[in-house]
């Protein structure tokens, strides 16, 4: 018996459940393999007959938002502990989102408009609600900016995750728009691509993360301060 059967028929013998199943789910997610997530991958992973697995989740999109839940679990898992204000929460959760949908980016793409009604989703909903309470933010106000701070942070996190299923030839290839198309580009049309073109091709992805979350958390503070709708 091969090494790689002894780990499969031990994984057999372990009681399956739900989280051993989302657990196994994460581990194909992660990688980053078109349609990887099948009742086949699964089985092989898990050691089960692949039938096994769907005695738990009634199909494809249940599992689906299962390992969405547990990938907002792990973005509110990157907040550090500690006391930490309001603003460095949702900083730090803004960037553990985009990390864990990055890492399993064909979930991450299609889960970043649903809602997965699990522990991980309200987790994260109740954090960033005391999170607004916190910085003053007027109680009528509060569900509207927490929307507000969600659906465009999943929707970056949605992008970058739909970004890294790309192959790496195609980034590439728009990668290099930027010493291309934009640094080519004709002064006489386009002036304001062709004085800043070198400035657009060192912006990264960093840069555009920590400034969206600087614009999100200026709009929360303006509120706050006004005590109205900015």
């Amino acid at each position: 018996m091969t090494a790689h059967h002894a780990r499969a028929r031990a994984r057999a013998r372990t009681p399956l459940t739900p989280e051993r199943i989302v657990d196994a789910a994460l581990a194909i997610a992660a990688r980053a393999e078109p349609d990887g997530l099948t009742g086949r991958a699964l089985g092989e992973e898990l050691g089960v007959d692949r039938s096994a697995v769907w005695r738990h989740f009634a199909d494809r999109d249940a599992l689906l938002l299962a390992v969405g839940d547990r990938l907002l679990a792990l973005a509110l898992a990157a907040v550090p502990d500690g006391p930490l204000a309001p603003h460095e929460r949702m900083m730090a959760l803004g960037r553990g989102l985009v990390a864990a949908f990055e890492a399993h980016p064909h979930v991450g793409a299609l889960v970043a408009c649903r809602t997965t009604q699990g522990p991980g989703e309200l987790a994260v909903v109740e954090t960033m609600l005391r999170a607004l309470g916190e910085v003053g933010v007027p109680s009528a106000l509060v569900p509207r900016y927490q929307r507000m701070l969600a659906d465009t942070l999943l929707g970056y996190a949605g992008l970058r995750a739909g970004y890294a299923c790309l192959s790496e030839d195609v980034r590439r290839r728009d990668q290099l728009a930027w010493v291309g198309t934009y640094a080519t580009a004709a002064p006489a049309q386009h002036p304001e691509i062709s004085s800043r073109a070198l400035d657009l091709g060192a912006v990264s992805d960093d840069d555009v993360l920590a400034t969206l979350l600087d614009a999100l958390w200026s709009a929360v503070r303006a509120v706050a301060a006004t005590g109205a709708d900015a």
